[in-house]
């Protein structure tokens, strides 16, 4: 996404006024990196994982609403499902997490409510203190409201607001006793709090001396805390507001007593802590560090080192960035859900896109080695093996399908446009690992082929394609060694029977973290089916994705085997069916374990094969260098480089492993990111400018 995103900023307007030619090389037949999806059999989205736009994406969201714009599908294309990026997403506000109570799971389903806009739309404003406080109160107060009873099996729900005018919750199961609840804090915590905002109102008028801030937050917020400890002796059933008023207040102290209000480095100031260890610096009790709030945030960025589930670590100014965006500032709605694969989604408007400005695309493409300079300042050459050419020239190549009526990616190459299509037959273009059959080999030379450069790949290919960089350049080195990637592994099926019918009580559209490994996300993702083109005879009811990350095994060189990876991944797949998946769907397993009959394979319901039916469905060990997914552990912040600061004249770099501001693996960052790449890019075309101006 980041250097589709800093294309996309160049080509804007008049670009050939600036440039000569702009130039995307890319491995394999398809674009998208990590979140590249293709089509399968029977028309089926096969993804790299599960991929969701939170509502703080305000780059990404522009991006892509002035890309559709620029298509104008309900004019070029108004036979395709989706015309407009209003099209591509719709909100996503049920959030399910996963409890372990009395030895066993029990999801539930958050819903959050509803804001004014979408991202991207200019609404979006930092989240001050104030507001902050503000609007703990409004989620608090509406998670009171909302608490049931007791802990519901299947589907118990709660209702949260962040906006600063949340709508109210409406009276139903538990009614009572949320009020009851609310009586009992509520005369201490969330009068606490009025008086928090309250006196931060009357100290921003003072410019809010730190020590002042302190002063006033530390007492009240120690008491709310204590106030909701209370109430979980007494109300069992309040343990979960107990947990998120833990992590709220423990927030809001430590950045009180951080001086994070007045530190020019903001958030980025406790970066170098785990946010796990800062919490509990700053008073959270430790059991709200084992509740579904923080596993699910766990879940959400894959912050767990090596892939080791019971390491959680992530930086805590990301953290708290993190939170405080996504519950506080969040347009529209928490979250986003594509109406489709993020391929054809994002990724094909884009190709079209760069395609009609005129930006060449050259697939089968595989950057093996930049080569330095012998002044080691820039970058002298690219070298890259040509793994495929298309019959009608090395920019020739058509890359997309159509299936009912949008534009795709297959899920390989289309062999009808290759030359020579079996040297490409058996071999996965995409891995690193995989054995190359190239048909010829490329060096773009500085000055002859290319004036600037923008590395776009993702930063676990940098050791293998930039080792002279990282020798000769201390900061690249260090970014490499610090930086920490982790493998990641997804499951998705295709369902004979809808959830509802498998048993599960919440909403049908529902995310679900902070489940058991080793698949702790599931989304239901049943909005697919209409895009898909299954027979009548077997077509599913219901789709499931399910992600984690992953710990791979290394062989005694060090290298991964991702034949051994994806059985791996397959084998955990259907331990978890028969052993887990149970709490979420208790029609979909019997005494035997799950149900393989359930799973759609295009040919009628038949005698059942056992675990064998599995091989119909897909998944994936996302083990290849360029799959793992970028970490923000704590302590490495410093060592990321800034796209426009690489050290090297020619070179700039775009990904969510640069230093852009959002340090945290996700779409938004790779947009921001390629956004600052092309700004660096017409900087450094500005300067040699000025430079090769004639002197008197």
């Amino acid at each position: 996404m980041a250097a589709l995103s800093a294309a996309l900023e160049l080509s804007e307007g008049r670009w050939r006024d600036r440039f000569e030619q702009l130039t995307v090389y890319q491995r394999g037949w398809r674009l998208g990196g990590k979140g590249a999806s293709s089509r399968g059999p029977h028309g089926r989205i096969e993804e790299h994982g599960l991929h969701l736009l939170l509502g703080i994406f305000d780059d990404t969201f522009d991006t892509m609403n002035r890309c559709y714009e620029e298509l104008d599908r309900p004019t070029s294309d108004p036979g395709s499902p989706i015309l407009t990026w209003d099209d591509a997403v719709a909100p996503a506000n049920n959030v399910g997490l996963a409890d372990r109570e009395g030895g066993q799971w029990v999801p539930w389903v958050a819903s959050f409510s509803a804001t004014s806009g979408r991202p991207g739309s200019g609404r979006g404003q930092p989240v001050t203190v104030l507001d902050l406080a503000i609007r703990s109160v409004r989620l608090l107060a509406d998670f009171y409201r909302s608490l049931a009873d007791r802990p519901v099996p299947h589907g118990g729900s709660v209702y949260l607001s962040s906006s600063p005018t949340p709508r109210r919750a409406t009276g139903g199961r538990g009614s009572a006793n949320a009020a009851g609840t609310l009586r009992g804090v509520g005369l201490t915590g969330v009068a606490l709090l009025l008086q928090v905002l309250r006196r931060i109102e009357a100290l921003q008028a003072a410019d809010l001396v730190p020590s002042q801030v302190e002063a006033a937050l530390a007492p009240i917020l120690g008491g709310l805390s204590a106030a909701a400890r209370s109430v979980v002796d007494s109300e069992p059933g309040a343990r979960r507001t107990n947990e998120l008023v833990e992590l709220l207040t423990a927030n809001l102290v430590g950045v009180v007593a951080d001086r994070l209000l007045t530190h020019p480095d903001g958030f980025a100031a406790i970066n170098h802590l785990d946010y796990r260890e800062w919490l509990l610096g700053h008073g959270i009790d430790p059991a709200a560090l084992q509740s579904a709030w923080f596993r699910g945030m766990s879940d959400l960025v894959f912050g767990f080192e090596g892939g080791d589930t019971s390491r959680p670590r992530f930086s805590a100014g990301v953290g708290l960035q993190l939170a405080s965006r996504m519950f506080f500032s969040y347009s529209g709605s928490l979250f986003w859900r594509m109406q489709g694969g993020m391929g054809e989604v994002v990724f094909a408007p884009l190709y079209e896109v760069l395609s009609e400005r005129g930006v060449q695309f050259r697939f089968f493409h595989r950057v093996d080695a930049l080569r330095l300079s012998h002044d080691r300042r820039s970058v002298q050459a690219i070298e890259m093996g040509v793994q495929a050419e298309p019959e009608r020239g090395p920019d020739g190549y058509e890359p997309l399908v159509r299936v009912k009526g949008l534009s795709c990616w297959p899920a390989g190459p289309i062999l009808e446009q290759l030359r020579d299509p079996d040297r490409v037959a058996g071999i996965d273009l995409e891995s690193f690992w995989s054995p190359t059959r190239d048909v010829a080999s490329v060096t773009l030379e500085s000055g002859r082929d290319f004036d600037v450069l923008v590395f776009g790949i993702s930063l676990g290919m940098v050791p293998h394609v930039c080792g002279e960089l990282v020798t000769h350049e201390p900061r690249w080195r260090a970014m490499v060694e610090h930086v920490g990637t982790v493998a990641t592994q997804s499951l998705q099926l295709w369902l004979r029977s809808s959830v509802r019918d498998l048993g599960w009580r919440g909403p049908e559209q529902v995310t679900l973290s902070g489940f058991v490994e080793p698949f702790d996300t599931w989304a239901s993702m049943g909005h697919l089916l209409p895009l898909e083109d299954w027979p009548a005879s077997d077509r599913p009811r219901a789709i499931a994705y399910f992600c984690s990350t992953l710990a791979p095994s290394s062989t005694p060189g060090g290298a991964v085997d991702p034949r051994a990876e994806h059985a791996a991944v397959r084998e955990r797949a259907r331990e978890f069916l028969d052993r887990h998946v149970g709490v979420l769907w208790p029609g979909a397993v019997d005494e035997d374990g799950f149900r393989w009959t359930l799973l759609c394979n295009g040919s009628p319901a038949g005698a059942p094969d056992g675990a064998l039916e599995l091989d119909s469905q897909y998944w994936r060990a996302n083990v290849d260098p360029s799959d793992r997914y970028v970490q923000s552990l704590p302590g490495t912040d410093q060592y990321r480089i800034r796209p426009g600061d690489t050290g090297f004249g020619n070179l700039v770099i775009a990904g969510d492993w640069t230093d852009c501001g959002l340090n945290a693996g996700c779409i938004e960052a790779a947009t921001r990111s390629g956004r600052l790449a092309a700004t660096a890019v017409r900087d450094r075309l500005t300067a040699t400018a000025r430079t090769n101006q004639p002197h008197e």
